[in-house]
């Protein structure tokens, strides 16, 4: 592992990054599950997994057997499980944008942390402006 990041650092050293999910350098998080509840008003309406390289949606059993809320747009049949390999941007409109302090900080204390999605979403996508949804790691 530590030869592959060496690797890939070297490679890379003199490129300058393309963006949060663009850059080989996305080893951090491969060999980690990452696991959050996405809630609407304290309740779980779907899960979301990291596992490995892939990115996993499902609802929850409670929302599969309720009528009340509309299916979010990127994910319209209830009953799918939900897969890809690049974050879909429900979620990674959560991370902000590295010109907001918080994440600017930790990026300058943590750059190898650039390129890892799963940690960003989970320090700092709890909260979105854009819907009133709630992404809790579990």
């Amino acid at each position: 592992m530590i030869t592959t990041i060496l690797s890939i650092f070297n490679n890379n050293k003199n490129k300058k990054s393309k963006g949060l999910l663009k850059d080989n350098c996305v080893v951090e998080h491969k060999e980690t599950t990452h696991r959050f509840s996405l809630k609407y008003q304290n309740t779980i309406i779907g899960n979301l997994t990291f596992d490995k390289d892939e990115w996993l949606f499902e609802y929850s059993d409670w929302f599969k057997n309720q009528s009340e809320l509309q299916p979010l747009l990127e994910f319209p049949i209830v009953s799918n499980t939900y897969k890809t390999k690049e974050l879909w941007p429900f979620f990674s409109n959560r991370i902000p944008s590295f010109k907001q302090p918080k994440i600017k900080e930790y990026i300058e204390k943590h750059p190898s942390e650039r390129t890892n999605t799963a940690k960003l979403l989970e320090l700092f996508g709890e909260y979105s402006v854009n819907n009133p949804f709630k992404l809790e790691t579990k």
